[in-house]
């Protein structure tokens, strides 16, 4: 069972969301909180497994709970949520390590996968994200630093920020699960990054994946 702590300071909003997780069955929401303190404190209390965080809330806004959450341990793996895809909070949610963002008009389609997705320390981005990270934060980088991959590790790491699992990687490509984790590790030290969230964004600003990559859904990797 994935435990959840739900912040979210719109009642309505979050009781809905809490109803979803609730009715996935293998989802336990076990704290609710409406600001960025009482999520800290619950964070302390209860150390669920995923956190789902609002972005634009009173007493620490989810940006800079994210932040307070980086001094406690285990910290859970976090799921944005805001109402508008916004490239600046986008960019600050991914380097200050949440692993997942979804937009509040999507969440009945994409929050369980997102969680779920968490849980495992992998990837989720709403539809249409990575091609509004990478239209608005392509930077001139140094291209020796793609030059540092081979061919099968660039695979690997776009199908990676295009959200298909380890399994789907390794049957795509006709090769070994273990193989494709190789490939992965390889890849996040050759472009110095330690988290999946880094290895997105890093790929994206250096333009080994352009435009709108995700799919509908994303499976754990």
């Amino acid at each position: 069972m994935i435990r959840v702590v739900v912040v979210e300071d719109h009642q309505l909003v979050r009781q809905g969301i809490v109803k979803l997780l609730e009715s996935a069955g293998d989802l336990s929401v076990v704290g609710e909180a409406d600001n960025g303190v009482q999520a800290i404190e619950l964070v302390t209390s209860l150390r669920p497994d995923v956190m789902v965080l609002d972005i634009v809330m009173p007493q620490f806004d989810g940006l800079e709970t994210l932040l307070k959450l980086s001094e406690i341990t285990p910290r859970p793996q976090v799921v944005m949520l805001s109402m508008h895809a916004d490239p600046s909070m986008i960019r600050q949610a991914l380097q200050s390590g949440a692993v997942g963002y979804v937009v509040k008009q999507s969440v009945a389609d994409e929050l369980l996968a997102a969680v779920r997705a968490a849980k495992n320390g992998s990837m989720f981005l709403s539809s249409g994200i990575s091609g509004v990270i990478a239209n608005n934060f392509f930077v001139e980088s140094p291209k020796n630093l793609l030059d540092r991959l081979s061919p099968r590790e660039r695979e690997v790491v776009k199908r990676i920020v295009e959200g298909h699992s380890t399994r789907e990687i390794s049957d795509g490509l006709r090769t070994s699960i273990k193989t494709v984790e190789k490939q992965r590790r390889d890849a996040m030290r050759k472009l110095e990054v330690d988290n999946l969230a880094s290895l997105v964004r890093v790929s994206l600003e250096l333009g080994l994946v352009i435009g709108k990559t995700n799919r509908k859904k994303t499976g754990p990797l």
